[in-house]
Order: structure tokens, then C-alpha cells, then sequence
């Protein structure tokens, strides 16, 4: 791709609007040969100091970034790549070039795998052998220019947030779908950028001029001086027919005072796996009771919707180990895992009760699937609130399995409210991993299927005198937004990132 014609790529759109650069191929780390005295004892130092970078960016990072980093603290304890990489060092290999190498071949492994969840894993155990090799201060990319397109075949959630931080003007990768963790974050960040675009953009010399349209998808090469110079428009304001009060999703405790700064009008998805996450024990109910009431208070009365502990294969607690499974992701989780593990359950729900008094508190369950899952909740939580001597706050479902969709008439029977997760309910719905970069069109479509879906879960809900919300990517999507509002959506609840857009937007309607 030599040529200075201009040329149009095609991708996926991974966060919305415009931005112009010259091109910045990006690759986190590259193997050098290194000199190192003991290179056995630099690769363990390496390795501790890649925990220790690890637990303090974990402190300061966001609710999107936070859960991810510490999937990759975890991965740093995986013996298979510590020893492996140690003893190819002990044969003689360079320490950085070991470390990448071993972590590349388990990605491998992990790429091959039925389930989704670990084939996800791969691009982390990467991420992972660079971040080992980047403290043997072996040579990166370099310096990455003011206002560059960075290109790249993947980006890790770290490798995304590191980019972010250097003022880029636009990502494009090879890898990963429309809400992958990569676009996740440069939604959050307000950087325009595309996923699964086509291998050939490895061929595009550094340098070369780069139109990227975020928002549609496409990569332009040698724009015009009209396109380069024309301003980025903002998104359209989005025109509704009423006012939808505008929630945050939050996913640790540093981002309540963020979305009360930003307007949020409360809090609609409250992620309690920061408490657990990482933990050789996990939280005993004085700590939770001491956190949710902080919460409460800060939030002013103002509701504040707070989703019991959502773990499982998927997501795994040091504290409690689970046999591997094939396919996690469809496995033990969520609630299902919370009624097997009731002593856990009771815990956090006799927590949220005691701190219930302290605002306004509703309770949400994840991965429900049939309604008799509700009934077995709600009569535990009654029990528990006559143990406490409150009333039992307002129970909800999270909608994010197909089944419990199709079933919201007799599911909004034993519910209090439902808020729709569409993150998970599309890539089920779509049988399409929402991180794959093959399949990643099927999730950037409109589906007449999905929002005849939707439209039947909020008019359900509306039918038995119960709201629904949103908590999914979906909510902060200014091209669905009116539609969702003209089906009856009650709430929507948007990533604190995106609350001053959102807000801005729906501001004009």
C-alpha cells in the first residue's frame, strides 16, 4: 500500500466519530537481545514488578479497566508461563524474547478452545508476556506521535487505556468485535476507533494520512485537504418524545463522585465484584455493610440499583475455586451460582439490607433465567429482612439470557423492575461472541429480531406495572437511543464516561 491514491477499508465500528492522523503502527513490545548479568533473577524480578505495576494501576483505574487489569494480575501467578519462560532462560534464551514467546503459545492454546471465555483470554496472556518483557526495558514501538492513528492486530484493555492517555486521534485494529473491552474503553474515552479491520492495514506505511469514521466503520487513506481539515462533528442531538432519567453504571467506589459531579440521576447497575475479585477470603458483612452505605449516602437519595455478586467460571474468585467448564460463559454464574453458594448469597444480602436505610436501595439479580430463580431470591430476602427488621427492598432481574426475554411475561410476575443487559443478551441471542472480529457485523447491525425482543421485554414489564431500564452498551448509543425511548425504556444507564455526552445529547430533544 504504497500508493498515494486515495483508498477506503472497511471495519466495524468500535467507538463513534471522526479523527485525523498519520498512521502509527503499534506494537507494545518487541523482543530484543538484552545483556543481563543473571538473566535468570532479571526475569523473577521482572515478573514481580510487573505484579507490582499491575496492583497500583488496578488502584487508579476505572470500572471498565479495573476488572480486566486484574484478570491479568491473576494470569501473572499462572506457573505454566513463569516456569516455562524460566527454564528457557536457564537454556540459554534471552529473558524478554522467553517470556513473549511461552505467552504467545498459550494464547494459541487458548485460541483454539470451544469456549469463549478462554479464547477472550488470549489477547490478556499476551498482554501479559509484554508487560513482563517491557520492565527487562526492552525496545517498544518508540514514542508515539501528537494526534497519530495508531494501528494494530489487537490492543489489550491495557495496552488501550496506556494508548488513551497519549492524546492519539483515532485506534483501528485487526482484532475484536464492537464491544470488545478495547472499543469498551475508547467509547469511554471518546476516541474514535474501528475493530475488525482488514489484515491489509499492516501493509500502510508510518506517516501516511488517515481519515478515520468511527462512527461508520471505514478507513480512509490519502483524504482530500476538504476531508482532513473539516471539522469532527458532534453525533446529531437526539430528538425524544419525553425525558428518560439518565443513570451511570459504576464499578468501583472512586466513580460515585464522578457521576453525582456529572449528573447522574443515579445509579443504575452498581458492579460489587471489586469487593471480591483478587481475594484469598471474601468480604465479610460488616465490610460490605460499611461500603453500600457509603454509596447510599453519597448518591443523596437518589436510586441506586446494586447488582448481587455476578461470578462464576467466567469470572473467577481465588476464594472459591471452580472446576474448569467448557463453555463458561453459558456455565455456573451469576445467580445460578449464588443460589448454590448461599452462604456467600445471604452475606451480601443481609448486608444491602442493613445498609438499605441509608437511600434508596433496589436489589438486581444476574443471569436470570426462569422465574422460579426469583421466587427462590425473593423468599430468601424476606427471610433475611426479617432477620435485619427492614422492609425487603425492590427486587429486579437482570435481562441478559434469551430465555428469560422470551419469558418476561410470567418473569415481570415476580419482579420488581428488569434492566436490560445487552451486552450479553445480543451475543446469546446472536450466537456471536461479542469480542470476535469475525462475527463482530452481526452485533453492529439492526436486527428487526432484536428489537422485536426488546419491545416485547419492556411492554411485559410495562403490562404487569413494573420499569425497565437499560445497563447495556446500547444505552449510550445515540443512534438506538430514541428508538428505545419510543418502546417504552423507563431508564438508561450509561458508563460514567459517557454520562456528560449522553446528557448533552438528550439535552436538546
Amino acid at each position: 500500500m504504497t500508493s498515494s491514491i486515495s483508498q477506503i477499508l472497511h471495519g466495524l465500528s468500535g467507538a463513534p466519530g471522526r479523527g485525523c492522523g498519520a498512521a502509527f503502527h503499534w506494537r507494545a513490545v518487541a523482543a530484543g537481545s538484552g545483556a543481563f548479568a543473571d538473566p535468570v533473577a532479571a526475569l523473577s524480578a521482572a515478573f514481580a514488578g510487573a505484579v507490582g505495576w499491575l496492583d497500583a494501576a488496578i488502584v487508579s483505574a476505572d470500572a471498565t479497566l479495573a476488572p480486566l487489569l486484574d484478570a491479568q494480575r491473576l494470569m501473572l501467578g499462572d506457573p505454566e508461563l513463569r516456569e516455562e519462560a524460566l527454564a528457557r532462560v536457564r537454556a540459554g534464551s534471552d529473558p524478554a524474547a522467553a517470556v513473549i514467546a511461552v505467552a504467545g503459545e498459550l494464547a494459541a492454546v487458548l485460541e483454539k478452545a470451544e469456549s469463549t471465555y478462554f479464547r477472550e483470554r488470549a489477547i490478556d496472556i499476551r498482554a501479559v508476556g509484554k508487560l513482563v518483557a517491557a520492565q527487562l526495558q526492552v525496545e517498544d514501538s518508540g514514542a508515539i506521535p501528537a494526534g497519530a492513528v495508531v494501528l494494530a492486530e489487537e490492543l489489550s484493555p491495557l495496552d488501550t487505556a496506556r494508548l488513551a492517555e497519549t492524546g492519539i486521534a483515532a485506534l483501528v485494529t485487526v482484532q475484536g468485535g464492537p464491544t470488545c473491552h478495547a472499543a469498551i474503553i475508547a467509547r469511554a474515552w471518546g476516541i474514535p476507533a474501528i475493530v475488525g479491520a482488514p489484515a491489509a492495514i499492516a501493509d500502510i506505511p508510518d506517516g501516511v494520512p488517515l481519515l478515520v469514521d468511527g462512527t461508520a466503520g471505514t478507513l480512509r487513506l490519502y483524504p482530500d485537504d476538504t476531508a482532513l481539515t473539516e471539522p469532527i462533528a458532534e453525533p446529531a442531538p437526539i430528538t425524544l418524545t419525553r425525558r428518560v432519567p439518565i443513570y451511570a453504571n459504576i464499578g468501583a467506589p472512586a466513580e460515585v463522585a464522578r457521576a453525582r459531579a456529572d449528573g447522574a440521576d443515579g445509579i443504575g447497575l452498581l458492579r460489587t465484584e471489586f469487593l471480591f475479585l483478587d481475594r484469598a477470603t471474601p468480604p465479610d458483612e460488616d465490610e460490605q455493610v460499611e461500603l453500600y452505605t457509603g454509596i447510599l449516602r453519597q448518591m443523596g437519595g437518589r436510586p441506586v440499583v446494586i447488582r448481587a455478586l455476578d461470578i462464576g467460571a467466567d469470572k473467577p474468585a481465588p476464594f472459591l475455586p471452580l472446576p474448569p467448564e467448557a463453555n463458561p460463559q453459558l456455565g455456573l454464574r451469576g445467580v445460578r451460582l449464588l443460589l448454590r453458594e448461599q452462604a456467600l448469597f445471604r452475606v451480601q444480602l443481609r448486608a444491602l439490607l442493613r445498609a438499605a436505610p441509608a437511600g434508596d436501595l433496589r436489589i438486581m439479580l444476574p443471569m436470570v433465567t426462569t422465574a422460579e430463580e426469583m421466587r427462590t431470591c425473593r423468599t430468601l430476602l424476606r427471610e433475611l429482612a426479617g432477620e435485619v427488621g427492614v422492609p425487603p427492598p425492590p427486587l429486579g432481574a437482570m435481562i441478559e439470557v434469551p430465555m428469560a426475554a422470551l419469558a418476561a411475561d410470567e418473569l415481570a410476575t415476580v419482579s420488581d423492575f428488569f434492566s436490560l443487559g445487552t451486552n450479553d443478551l445480543l451475543q446469546f441471542l446472536l450466537a456471536a461472541d461479542r469480542g470476535h472480529a469475525g462475527v463482530g457485523y452481526l452485533h453492529a447491525a439492526d436486527h428487526p429480531a432484536v428489537w422485536g425482543l426488546l419491545a416485547h421485554v419492556i411492554t411485559a414489564a410495562h403490562t404487569a406495572g413494573i420499569p425497565t431500564g437499560i445497563c447495556g452498551e446500547w444505552g449510550a448509543d445515540p443512534a438506538k437511543l430514541p428508538r428505545l425511548v419510543e418502546l417504552g425504556i423507563d431508564t438508561v444507564s450509561v458508563a460514567v464516561g459517557a454520562l456528560a455526552r449522553v446528557r448533552r445529547l438528550m439535552a436538546f430533544g
